[in-house]
Order: structure tokens, then C-alpha cells, then sequence
């Protein structure tokens, strides 16, 4: 167990010691009504977690575990997002970006995938333009629904040999998992050191990749309307997401039967706030 002045980290605990400690921050559900939900962030799952017996409390479990984990993501990405929304104001401001500024937009132009052959401030507007489209919220039960489809709700073998939540790929690699049962030996499965890790870069790769374009825009269309972000709203645009077959319509109906439009109105409380309770 981990105090950091973010949250409560927890690694090698079993289920019973999870929900001991749920149970003493008050959080018994993941639909709660004040809509706060305890920083509480799992780097692993419980060692004995696929020994649940009920189908449905491992599920529910599952979900808990996924929601401060998905709600730390997004608060990471607003903060890359506030921090370019005030070059993208100086810049249209007229004013010169500073080398701290330009060494900030190298940084995401790498990380989020963002080209262009211009040069000078043509250069800065279309990757500014880019960068505010890709650089955005993911609705958190989307994140959790999809993390629950690629993994059979965390009982997947890549969960436990690497936190591979979302079964990413390493290509042309000796890197990662194999995956078994398989005859392509040009992938790997990639593995990671923490859950709220590999959450991180499938949230990542919905923000840069090319096949996840038209959800981006989706996105973009809802947000221009004041609207905040639900998985319902973009989960059709997950056609390509995955090869599992029928998957915008299996993450709908995690989406729906689970009622995870409760993580999407959520936000991530505070130590303090959940010991006070």
C-alpha cells in the first residue's frame, strides 16, 4: 500500500484485503450519488481475482477497480489539454511561442502522431489544430467496457503475466506475450507495470491513431455542443477497435447493462475527502 498525495496505490493484495479496504473508503458501488469516486488505484488485480465465483460480483469488481483507474487517465489528458489550450490562445494572439512552448508542442506532436510538411506559422497552426482534436476526454465507461471485452473481465492470462488489459500489439518484436494458439509470430502482446499503465496507452491510441479519426471528430462535435462525453455517444465509432467480432455492439451492451453512465458523470474525489466520510 502506497499513500501518494493523488491517491492510494495498492499492489499483491487478494479480493478479501480489496474490499476491506473499498469498504473503509466507503466504496461499496461504483454508482454512487455524490458522483465521487475514492482515488483508489490498483497497480495490479488481486491475486485471486479470477476465483471469484459469482460471474457478476467479479464484474462488478472489475468495474470498480477500471473507474478511478480511467478517471486518473482523463485527468491526465485535461491537464496536457489545459496546458495546450494556452499556446494555442498565445499563438493566436499573435505572439511568438517560447522555447519552452515549442519544446512542450514537440512533446505531443510526437506522442499524439501529429505531421505536417509547413514551415513557420502554418506550421504551428495545423498542428495546434490537430493536436486540440486529439488531445481530448475519453469517456470513461467506454475505456471500461473495452478494457472488460479484451481481457473476459480481467481473467485473461495477459492480465496476469502483464497487465495487458487491452491486449495491445508490439509488432516485429520479441517484446511482450505471445499470444497462444497462434501461428503469426510477428506480434507480441504488450505488457505493462501497472494497470492505470496500459489504461493510458489504449486511451493513447484512441487519441492518435489513424483508424479512431471520425470518433475524434464525433467527439469534437459533442464537446462544441457543451455536452459532456458518455461511451453510448461515440461507441459505434469503435467498429475498427478491435477483432472481436461485433464489438461496438458488445462494448454497447457492457455499456448499457452495467449502467456505466454513472463512471461518465463521475469525477475522482480526494484521500481526504473519502476518510472524512
Amino acid at each position: 500500500m502506497d499513500l501518494q498525495p493523488d491517491g492510494l496505490y495498492l499492489n499483491n493484495t487478494n479480493v478479501a484485503v480489496l474490499q476491506k479496504i473499498f469498504s473503509d473508503y466507503k466504496y461499496d458501488d461504483f454508482v454512487r450519488k455524490d458522483k465521487k469516486l475514492p482515488p483508489i488505484f490498483m497497480k495490479t488485480l488481486p491475486s485471486d481475482f479470477d476465483k471469484i465465483k459469482s460471474q457478476d460480483e467479479r464484474n462488478r469488481l472489475f468495474i470498480m477497480i477500471m473507474a478511478p483507474l480511467t478517471l486518473k487517465t482523463n485527468e491526465e489528458i485535461i491537464f496536457e489539454r489545459n496546458v495546450l489550450r494556452k499556446i494555442k490562445e498565445d499563438f493566436d494572439a499573435g505572439k511568438d511561442l517560447t522555447d519552452e512552448q515549442k519544446s512542450t508542442l514537440e512533446k505531443l506532436i510526437k506522442k499524439y502522431d501529429v505531421f505536417t510538411r509547413m514551415k513557420g506559422r502554418d506550421y504551428y497552426n495545423i498542428i495546434l489544430h490537430d493536436l486540440m482534436l486529439k488531445v481530448d476526454v475519453i469517456a470513461p465507461s467506454l475505456l471500461i467496457a473495452a478494457a472488460a471485452a479484451e481481457s473476459n473481465w480481467g481473467t485473461a492470462i495477459e492480465v496476469k503475466q502483464g497487465n495487458a488489459l487491452y491486449k495491445m500489439k508490439n509488432w516485429y518484436t520479441d517484446e511482450g506475450i505471445k499470444p497462444e494458439g497462434e501461428d503469426d509470430d510477428s506480434y507480441r502482446i504488450k505488457t505493462y507495470p501497472d494497470l492505470l499503465s496500459a489504461t493510458r496507452d489504449y486511451a493513447l491510441k484512441i487519441n492518435s491513431d489513424i483508424n479512431f479519426h471520425q470518433l475524434r471528430v464525433a467527439r469534437r462535435q459533442i464537446m462544441n455542443r457543451n455536452k459532456n462525453m458518455r461511451g453510448r455517444t461515440t461507441v459505434y465509432n469503435m467498429v475498427v477497435g478491435s477483432p472481436l467480432e461485433n464489438y461496438a455492439g458488445l462494448l454497447n451492451y457492457i455499456l448499457t447493462f452495467y449502467d456505466l453512465i454513472y463512471v461518465d458523470e463521475s469525477s475522482l474525489g480526494s484521500i481526504d475527502e473519502m476518510e472524512n466520510k
